[in-house]
């Protein structure tokens, strides 16, 4: 009677001694800083400049660059991210140092200090944004097609016989006019990914007058000091959209993007606090020798990719990139994941399990299974492998796989894609649902259907408190035995189906097919 009340505690508490863990309750649009979403910001949209700010508009997102602190505030972005796809220019209004996007239709006008964001449509097509600096209280001016308009800070927009003092914001032209050198040193600094060249999109001076601040098409933010002849790269966010795989560290978070038609491959390092970005940059003219990656290790002094082109294994020392394929003993080019388990890195793929050893040799382990490998999990001498036919044990010194007690008596077989612990309980994710093994009796309960709300589960995360999953249509949290506890949407709360989820610092970090969310944790 004790053993059975232990392990009932163990299983709902997910800790040991039975005692329960608060639920993580995930803050959503307090603040700026509770949810963030970073994308691909190598396109920079617009530009506006004051004293204490750098405006930069992205197509999904508002950033903003403090050059008193010389470092960036969150990303902002709309509760509608599709408001700044369409922005031609930026200023920033002189009365409270807000910023008023010009859009192809209309306006997007922020307020930083109070989180306040509003829009209008305008009936003519808009074609820049412009200021009076005579009199500030009386708005924003907007070229059209059909002429100017001017907005005040109250009503409707009306059309209008611009003053003579009206002030347009300051273009590329007046940075080549600034800065001579400037244009023949364009082609260089405009260079990008792959060696594919960009264009600015946006200029503005800062306030002291010694640089420009340029956007450009390709390499997100840059300033030119006019002293110099090379541009200072201001990354922020991610080179591309989709998020391919990620690994939390005590100071951040590394991700991997996929390549996609407009950019490279990317594997980035961000500041915990969001405030920094740096990224991997590979070959000057391959990029990262790999398309798509689904896994990362952080290794001694190294991270280990799993790519549809192999295993590639990054030093952090030297930046020096290595890669297996086929051509060096892989039974299969397509790395789905990989894991350190007594010392080793082993790595799954299409077509069975191998070790990679010190000597960098590869080695097949497990040679009686040739099947996919999805997922796997070091756990003392146990390596937990996660494949397209269930859950299995490699243990040293046994070549085969084995199906751990217990397990064939959940019925039908799943293919397993992610495995963890909370606390002692063993977890493993199916497709749509998650199965739990009792620490104290071993036997293993499925966990309810998940995909009916979530979609197709394609991501995982075991904390102590229980399990983050993500799918095609959302994420959530779950205990043993429940639905989805805090359920996060497609549409709402994340921008596109989910492809990797983490916790760390905090924060839940979900990687989608539209960017990176951070949302703030409460009760964790």
């Amino acid at each position: 009677m004790r053993r059975a009340l232990l392990a009932t505690l163990l299983l709902a508490g997910c800790a040991g001694g039975g005692v329960v863990a608060p639920l993580p309750t995930p803050s959503i649009a307090m603040r700026p800083e509770d949810r963030v979403l970073l994308g691909d910001f190598s396109r920079v949209t617009a530009l506006a400049a004051s004293y204490d700010r750098v405006y930069v508009s992205y197509p999904t997102a508002l950033a903003i660059w403090r050059p008193l602190a010389q470092r960036w505030d969150v990303p902002r972005s709309p509760g509608n991210p599709s408001l700044l796809q369409n922005v031609i220019g930026g200023a920033t209004d002189p009365v409270d140092q807000s910023i008023w996007l010009a859009t192809t239709t209309g306006w997007v006008h922020y307020q930083p200090d109070i989180d306040r964001w509003e829009t209008s449509n305008i009936a003519t097509r808009v074609t820049g944004i412009a200021v009076d600096p005579s009199n500030p209280g009386a708005g924003m001016w907007f070229r059209t097609s059909g002429g100017w308009l001017q907005q005040p800070r109250v009503g409707p927009a009306i059309p209008a016989t611009p003053p003579a003092a009206l002030r347009l914001p300051p273009s590329i032209n007046d940075a080549y006019a600034d800065i001579p050198q400037l244009r023949s040193l364009s082609p260089r600094l405009l260079t990008g990914p792959l060696m594919v060249q960009g264009a600015f999109t946006a200029a503005a001076p800062n306030t002291q007058g010694t640089g420009w601040f340029l956007g450009t098409t390709n390499r997100g933010l840059l300033y030119f000091d006019r002293t110099m002849i090379e541009a200072q790269a201001m990354p922020l966010g991610l080179p591309g959209d989709v998020v391919g795989a990620m690994a939390a560290t005590p100071d951040g978070l590394w991700v991997v993007t996929d390549a996609s038609v407009r950019v490279p491959a990317g594997l980035t390092f961000l500041s915990g606090d969001l405030a920094q970005a740096s990224g991997v940059p590979g070959s000057a003219v391959f990029g990262l020798p790999f398309e798509a990656a689904r896994a990362l290790l952080l290794g001694t002094r190294a991270l280990w990719l799993a790519t549809e082109k192999g295993l590639v294994r990054e030093r952090l020392d030297d930046g020096r990139l290595t890669r297996w394929d086929v051509s060096q003993g892989l039974p299969d080019s397509r790395v789905t994941t990989v894991a350190q388990a007594q010392g080793r890195v082993v790595a799954g793929t299409m077509r069975g399990l191998v070790d990679v050893g010190g000597d960098d040799k590869i080695t097949r382990r497990a040679l009686s299974y040739d099947g996919p490998v999805y997922a796997l999990k070091a756990n003392g001498d146990t390596l937990w492998v996660g494949t397209a036919f269930g859950l299995w044990a490699s243990l040293p010194g046994d070549d085969s796989l084995r199906m751990p007690e217990g397990f064939r008596q959940l019925g039908t077989i799943p293919p397993v894609l992610g495995i963890g612990y909370v606390g002692d309980t063993l977890v493993a994710m199916a497709p749509d649902h998650l199965v739990w093994r009792n620490p104290v009796s071993g036997e293993w309960t499925r966990g309810p259907d998940l995909a009916q709300q979530l979609g197709s589960l394609t991501a995982f995360a075991a904390t102590l408190q229980g399990v983050w999953v993500g799918g095609l249509r959302g994420a959530g949290f779950v205990r043993p035995a429940t639905g989805i506890l805090r359920p996060l949407m497609v549409g709402s709360e994340l921008p596109g189906q989910v492809t990797a989820i983490t916790v760390s610092g905090g924060y839940l970090w979900v990687g989608t097919v539209a960017g990176l969310v951070r949302i703030r944790l409460e009760g964790r």
